[in-house]
C-alpha cells in the first residue's frame, strides 16, 4: 500500500480538496493507506486534512515539508505530488500492477508527468513537466533532500509512467 504525500505549497484550499478527491477510490481498492498534506504554515490546510482524515505538516520551505511528510508517512512505498493534479484515468489499474510487482529500493523509482499543454509537449511528451513520484520508502528516508527535483535525482527514476496527471488549476 502507498502512502501519499501531497506538496500543496502555495495551492489554494479548493485546489488541495480537487486533488484530494481522487484518493478516495484508491483508498477503497486498497492502495492507499495513508495521505499526508506537507504545506506552509498558516494556512487552511489543517481543517481540511482534519475532515479528510490526512496527516498534515506545516513547513515553509518545499525540503523541510518533504523530509517531515517522509516521517510521518506510514506506508513502505510512497507516491509524492503536487497538490492541483489529478490522475487520468487508468492510473489506479497502473498502480495496482506496479504494487503487485512490488518497488524494491534497488530498482528506482517511477516518475509521473503532467499531461502535455502545448504543442512542443505533444510533440514530445517527455517535455511534459514532473509533477509525481512513487518510490520505496528507503530510497526517500535516508536522504538529505533539497527539493522535489533533487528528490528525483537521488531516487534515479527507473522510468515514466504511461498515465500522466492532468493539471487542474
Amino acid at each position: 500500500m502507498l502512502s501519499v504525500i501531497i506538496l500543496c505549497g502555495q495551492a489554494s484550499p479548493e485546489t488541495v480538496v480537487r486533488t484530494l478527491a481522487p484518493l478516495v477510490q484508491a483508498s477503497v481498492k486498497g492502495l492507499v493507506r495513508d495521505v499526508v498534506l506537507a504545506g506552509p504554515a498558516g494556512s487552511d490546510l489543517t481543517l481540511i486534512a482534519d475532515h479528510a482524515g490526512c496527516a498534515f505538516v506545516e513547513a515553509e520551505p518545499e525540503a523541510e515539508a518533504l523530509r517531515c511528510a517522509i516521517a510521518v508517512a506510514r506506508g513502505g512505498d510512497l507516491m509524492i505530488f503536487y497538490a492541483g493534479h489529478i490522475p487520468e484515468a487508468g492510473v489506479l489499474e497502473e498502480l495496482e500492477d506496479l504494487l503487485a510487482v512490488g518497488l524494491s529500493p534497488a530498482g528506482g523509482g517511477h516518475l509521473r508527468r503532467a499531461t502535455p499543454e502545448g504543442f512542443l509537449q505533444r510533440l514530445v511528451p517527455r517535455l511534459a513537466p514532473a509533477v509525481g513520484l512513487i518510490a520505496a520508502r528507503e530510497l526517500c528516508s535516508g536522504a538529505e533532500i533539497a527539493s522535489f527535483r533533487h528528490l528525483r535525482s537521488l531516487v534515479r527514476v527507473q522510468k515514466a509512467l504511461r498515465r500522466r496527471m492532468r493539471r487542474i488549476i
